[in-house]
């Protein structure tokens, strides 16, 4: 795969987007308040500070700090920004994401995003949007001389995310595109859930009916798009935030185990052992 030659460009005020859209890195810090519509290309949109609204198909999306958003191609977008607001754009030419697509996938059918927002901050794509964002920031050297890669690799991932998610639909037999994206947002709607409420003492029960979904339809859901159940993602992430504590803080033992969601320190013990290879205290000192 050749690497495409990505443009870059600045903007403080109301963008014009009068030059090409295509494999280009749009980096904004609005300086007032701005409101501007325009036709798109592929584009995944990374809000670095404050928030932005997007309005396109009939519907109004939030975008957050540390946030992201996948807009399909020929879409006609309003973008909403106040003054202060930065943010990445990344605009990928319909070649690129074809010949990233038929790469990874069985077929040449059109890709077509479920545009929902992504919100995990933990996520691959996450962390190397947030890398591009400090690198122009902070050091535009080693930016001009890592976008090219940061670029491709931002965009295999996530056309591959999406053919990934498209193969364990149609395993599940489930074809309408709407419908995809409603079960696709439940899910996601899960898993924000279980970031957001590690700490406490959750259950199925609770989680389908805070989010509006059966249980037995969470569990199946859940597991056939992401390999493992719910609670075994939120013993993943429970014990990911456990294992930053006791590398970054002076927690004590009980206060992590509590801080993460485990009730007592024997329980979060012998399950951080069982999943790590080590006690939480034995984790630590060979730190």
């Amino acid at each position: 795969m050749l690497l495409p030659m990505v443009q870059i460009e600045e903007i403080t005020t109301t963008p014009t987007f009068s030059s090409q859209l295509e494999n280009k890195v749009l980096y904004s810090h609005h300086t007032s308040d701005i409101a501007v519509s325009y036709k798109s290309t592929y584009t995944l949109k990374y809000v670095i500070e404050g928030v932005k609204q997007y309005h396109y198909n009939n519907q109004a999306i939030e975008v957050s700090k540390n946030q992201y958003l996948i807009l399909n191609n020929n879409s006609t977008i309003t973008t909403e920004a106040k003054s202060g607001v930065k943010g990445l754009s990344f605009f990928l030419s319909q070649s690129l994401i074809d010949e990233i697509y038929n790469y990874h996938a069985d077929d040449a059918s059109q890709l077509e995003f479920l545009e929902v927002i992504h919100k995990k901050s933990t996520s691959e794509v996450s962390s190397l949007l947030h890398k591009a964002a400090n690198l122009y920031r902070f050091d535009k050297v080693n930016f001009e001389q890592l976008m090219e890669s940061l670029f491709i690799q931002i965009s295999e991932i996530v056309v591959k995310e999406q053919v990934d998610i498209d193969t364990k639909f149609t395993a599940l037999k489930i074809v309408k595109h709407n419908t995809k994206k409603q079960l696709f947002k439940l899910i996601t709607a899960a898993e924000e859930y279980l970031n957001d409420h590690m700490s406490e003492n959750i259950s199925l029960d609770k989680i389908s009916s805070d989010i509006g979904i059966s249980k037995y339809y969470l569990h199946r859901l859940f597991t056939e798009l992401h390999g493992y159940t719910p609670l075994y993602y939120l013993t993943s992430i429970r014990l990911g935030k456990a294992k930053h504590k006791l590398q970054y803080s002076n927690d004590s033992i009980l206060e992590i185990a509590i801080a993460c969601g485990f009730d007592n320190i024997s329980y979060f013990s012998n399950v951080f052992k069982k999943h790590i290879g080590f006690s939480p205290t034995q984790f630590r000192s060979k730190i």
